[in-house]
């Protein structure tokens, strides 16, 4: 099924909502409420893949936790801090990601529309798309890479010099040609022509919008008077 995006608004507010919560309690365990809101937050996107994959996160997080907190678990790579501080922050990473993976067209007509300057605009284009573009090209580097017998650990231990540049060279090169892309595409798109620019992305608040709003200032208020507030 495809995904069905909610108003970049309820995305924002989800996203401070979180931010909220996170800041101003002290319940390090309570912060699951805020995860499972987001979750269904995710569901009711329909976004099946990122829900997936943050849930598999989550769950060994979890474990991981659990496993620190009951049994003196100490790890050598990776720190207990660490495992701690993505426990709290996860509703913020998975709320954030889903507004930076929103498609780029509905961005930017929510932003023309409350009149930021078209300069403003297209730097927080750039910000917002930078990971999931950079995700994708080193799939494509480390596809290529393996087609031509490129990614064994002897080659890795053997070459560490050789394999840095087999990634960085076309890594670097793709940054070039998609920034040409970007600016063929936003002078194309009419971003230094003056006035108002209309969209194909405009997209008003729905019943569903609306809904999500209530639900993510209810539990939010919940979670500060369960959790306790931090001032």
């Amino acid at each position: 099924m495809q995904r069905e995006n909610l108003a970049v608004p309820v995305k924002l507010w989800a996203l401070g909502c979180t931010i909220i919560g996170i800041s101003l309690t002290d319940d390090t365990i309570l912060t699951c409420v805020l995860v499972m809101a987001g979750f269904l937050y995710l569901a009711v996107q329909r976004n099946w893949r990122l829900l997936q994959s943050f849930g598999v996160f989550y769950g060994i997080l979890a474990v991981l936790l659990y496993l620190i907190r009951n049994h003196g678990l100490h790890m050598v790579l990776f720190s207990e801090f660490y495992v701690l501080m993505f426990w709290n922050l996860f509703a913020v990473f998975l709320v954030g990601w889903d507004l930076i993976t929103t498609p780029p067209g509905e961005l930017s007509a929510f932003m023309s529309r409350i009149h930021m300057p078209t300069s403003a605009i297209l730097g927080l284009l750039v910000m917002f798309r930078f990971f999931p573009t950079m995700k994708a090209e080193l799939k494509n580097v480390w596809c290529s890479m393996r087609n031509r017998g490129l990614t064994a650990p002897a080659q890795f231990f053997l070459h560490p010099a050789e394999s840095c540049e087999y990634v960085l060279v076309p890594l670097l090169l793709r940054c070039l040609q998609i920034a040409d892309q970007l600016s063929v595409s936003a002078v194309a798109r009419g971003a230094e022509a003056p006035g108002r620019r209309s969209s194909y992305y405009e997209k008003s608040m729905t019943l569903k919008d609306w809904c999500c709003f209530i639900l993510w200032s209810a539990v939010t208020v919940l979670f500060l008077w369960k959790g306790g507030m931090r001032i």
